[in-house]
């Protein structure tokens, strides 16, 4: 009987172990469940955040696209008036701060209207996009481009020590847009009007220097389209003049 007993204990044993193991497995198998779904609940998470990631990328293009149309000229590419003007007063808080000038032309073609009366708008708009990358490619690397409506440019040049570089530039872009124009097999022709102002000498904020720029380019226009048939030419529009002394404003042609 003992011995009978003692087997029958050691079934109930090996029946108590049999009844433990079984839970264990199951959660062992639960757990490897368990592993699956996170693995597929990751690959769920890093598929959504690469779509964020991706609809990030177009919503930072998106605005982009919508600052650049804020501030840039539709046809041209170059800063529109409210950038440029923008832009020149901070040139000229720049200047404040290093001692320094800051140079404005104001540019109108000649000869344009004609052209675009003529050909059409379409060919009028190859004419000042062609304009415009001829004046990008005679300024300085941060230079201000701008297209300040119709045929009329404005170039602003931060941080000169003095105003020959302006009328240098000046220079070469009068040069350059003289170049002929091809519509189609036709030859045209342009020339510019440039006025020059600069800071402080002719203003210390954005409107005066680009009203007194215009007003410089027009007295020199007026000598194009109207000349007077009973006189001589008009002389050239004096220009800004230092003297050696670095302290001294600028005067123009014999004017003390």
């Amino acid at each position: 009987m003992a011995y009978a007993r003692s087997q029958m204990v050691s079934d109930d044993e090996e029946s108590s172990n049999t009844s433990h193991e079984l839970p264990l497995r199951d959660v062992k198998v639960r757990a490897r469940r368990l592993t699956c779904t996170e693995l597929r609940e990751i690959e769920s998470l890093r598929a959504m955040n690469a779509h964020l990631l991706r609809e990030l990328a177009a919503m930072k293009e998106r605005e982009a696209e919508t600052q650049k149309l804020a501030e840039r000229d539709g046809l041209t590419g170059l800063y529109n008036r409210r950038r440029m003007l923008e832009l020149l007063e901070a040139a000229i808080s720049d200047a404040v701060l290093q001692d320094l000038h800051v140079g404005l032309l104001f540019i109108d073609l000649n000869g344009f209207k004609a052209i675009n009366d003529k050909y059409g708008h379409a060919a009028g708009d190859k004419i000042l996009t062609t304009v415009a990358t001829r004046i990008s490619a005679r300024v300085r690397t941060g230079d201000i481009c701008c297209r300040y409506g119709g045929d009329e440019f404005v170039v602003v040049l931060p941080g000169v020590p003095d105003p020959f570089p302006v009328s240098r530039v000046a220079d070469a872009i009068r040069e350059r847009v003289s170049l002929p124009y091809w519509i189609g097999n036709e030859q045209q022709q342009l020339t510019a009007s440039i006025g020059e102002s600069m800071y402080p000498y002719h203003g210390e904020n954005a409107a005066l220097l680009v009203h007194r720029a215009d007003e410089a380019m027009y007295r020199l226009k007026s000598r194009i389209v109207r000349p007077d048939a009973n006189t001589r030419p008009a002389p050239p529009e004096p220009r800004l003049t230092r003297r050696r002394n670095d302290k001294s404003k600028p005067r123009t042609g014999g004017t003390p």
